[in-house]
């Protein structure tokens, strides 16, 4: 599933880069992915200075209380509310789709002996999942080739393929929110 996926999202990228006037591509990654102890690559085409067609892959792993590692694709696309130029804050808003690859472990719950007291949860899980939601942000172009940018991203992801690792529910879907703060470089 998650190779038709992805060839179907490349295909679409294809089309859509042949079928419009060429404006300009941009390389970025996502600096607070880094937290996650890995970068994250993106690229985007812009179409008459106001439209935009966004592809990432980010990977990474947080332990913080648990184990958490994820990779995934995600397609945005954008519209810019006014043409984008030099050295102006130019918002822009959009819809995004993707996957994400889940492992999660956590064994922080605490039960006590008796059984009457616990607090916490075990939540021991691998699974791929389709998101989807809107996106907004904001893009600075300080320089003729360098960028700025921020997306708030807001959805909701719904899981296939689970391997629970315990004897618990398997998760039906999550809530899917992004913070990126990119950097990058405009061909």
């Amino acid at each position: 599933m998650k190779y038709i996926l992805t060839l179907i999202l490349i295909l679409s990228v294809a089309t859509l880069v042949r079928s419009q006037e060429y404006l300009g591509i941009a390389v970025k990654t996502n600096l607070l992915n880094l937290v996650a102890q890995r970068p994250s690559f993106s690229i985007e085409k812009t179409f008459k200075q106001r439209y935009g067609l966004e592809f990432s892959y980010s990977t990474g792993e947080l332990n913080i209380r648990r184990a958490y590692e994820y990779s995934g694709f995600l397609l945005r696309g954008k519209k810019y509310v006014y043409e984008i130029k030099q050295r102006e804050i130019t918002p822009f808003f959009g819809v995004y789709a993707g996957n994400l690859n889940k492992t999660i472990v956590s064994n922080n719950a605490y039960v006590h002996p008796t059984g009457f007291l616990s607090f916490g949860n075990n939540r021991n899980f691998k699974a791929n999942s389709f998101r989807s939601g809107v996106n907004l942000g904001f893009v600075y172009i300080p320089a003729k080739r360098f960028l700025l940018e921020t997306t708030t991203g807001l959805g909701y992801g719904k899981y296939f393929n689970v391997e629970t690792f315990q004897a618990t529910n398997a998760p039906k879907g999550y809530l899917d929110f992004q913070l990126w703060l990119s950097v990058g470089y405009r061909f």
